[in-house]
């Protein structure tokens, strides 16, 4: 069965609109972060490859350029170093947080370094294997110190300025936090991995919810990597080992999710398939292609406000599937 292209419920509807992504150009893709215009930066980790790219995405179909490799124009910045997730700030730098080296390092947007702060540690200030990253209203950043089991404010040059959670189950608790954002209204949101659940907090870092529990169910979750809002509230999380993301409305109700509809091929991945005869043979004696639709353990969404688009990183299959928005929709009614 071919997947549907249009996924609707509740007035709203996501269209399914193109796949961009390569084993050459996106392999071992993690995290993702927009830039201005059409510039999409993302993190790869892979057996002994780590880098960090930068592409452009245009509107049209194809209309994808690979920019830069950080890793050839710094290389000294990716050996020994684990880049995991990133976030650019209003400057247009790009923070990178380093779970090995367990800091964050910055760079231009062309890939030059910049800076870098942070040092193995409990400390405030300190992490232990930093991933989720992003920029707040103000020029802060909040970080997911994962195995410290809590969020760290800091300032865009790496001041302390709050930190809130601790190990545990209760509400305000994390178990390894992955995904952090920020929604239009300034509340904090966490992917709370090993709890099953995303939690919100306001920017102080109070607690406000919890949404999901461990399951497979609609509405359920199995080890969430990440989560985004959009300016109608609606959130959307990343259900890691359900291979789906999950979209909730603004009061946290379940209303449906994207199981990953690409129906055809990047363009770099058809460059890939044509130009090797035993692929092109190999996928011919297969009875169904439609697995290879689906996503597969994505790890990172976010949501582009001026394009009513969500990005989705599909990263065991080396990919971004991307989704345009319709807002008020209403099921077309056929008479035939």
């Amino acid at each position: 069965m071919s997947p549907s292209l249009t996924t609707s419920a509740a007035g709203r509807a996501y269209d399914y609109t193109r796949v961009v992504g390569g084993r050459a150009q996106m392999n071992g893709v993690v995290g993702m972060a927009l830039g201005q215009n059409d510039d999409v930066y993302i993190t790869q980790k892979a057996l002994f490859f780590f880098d960090v790219s930068k592409l452009t995405i245009g509107s049209e179909t194809d209309d994808e350029v690979l920019v830069a490799s950080f890793r050839e124009i710094e290389q000294s910045h990716f050996d020994d170093a684990w880049p995991s997730c990133l976030a650019v700030s209003p400057e247009q730098e790009v923070y990178v947080t380093d779970e090995l080296r367990n800091g964050i390092n910055v760079f231009d947007s062309d890939g030059n370094f910049i800076r870098s702060f942070g040092e193995p540690g409990t400390a405030p200030g300190q992490f232990d294997r930093p991933s989720g990253i992003i920029f707040a209203e103000g020029g802060s950043i909040y970080v997911s110190d994962t195995m410290n089991h809590r969020i760290q404010q800091l300032s865009a040059t790496g001041e302390v300025i709050n930190v809130f959670g601790s190990q545990g189950g209760d509400p305000g608790q994390f178990q390894s936090p992955w995904g952090v954002n920020v929604d239009p209204t300034g509340n904090i949101w966490v992917a709370d991995h090993k709890n099953h659940r995303v939690q919100q907090f306001d920017s102080a870092g109070n607690f406000i919810r919890a949404i999901g529990s461990y399951g497979s169910d609609p509405g359920l979750l199995d080890h969430p990597t990440d989560v985004a809002v959009d300016p109608d509230g609606d959130i959307y999380i990343c259900d890691w080992a359900n291979d789906r993301v999950q979209v909730f409305n603004e009061a946290g109700e379940y209303v449906l999710h994207l199981g990953g509809s690409a129906i055809e091929l990047s363009m770099w991945q058809k460059r890939y398939v044509e130009a090797s005869p035993d692929i092109v043979k190999a996928r011919r004696r297969v009875q169904t292609l439609e697995p290879e639709t689906k996503f597969a353990l994505p790890t990172s969404v976010r949501f582009d406000v001026a394009r009513n688009r969500l990005y989705v990183v599909d990263s065991q299959r080396w990919r971004i599937q991307i989704f345009d928005k319709i807002d008020n929709y209403a099921e077309p009614q056929f008479n035939i």
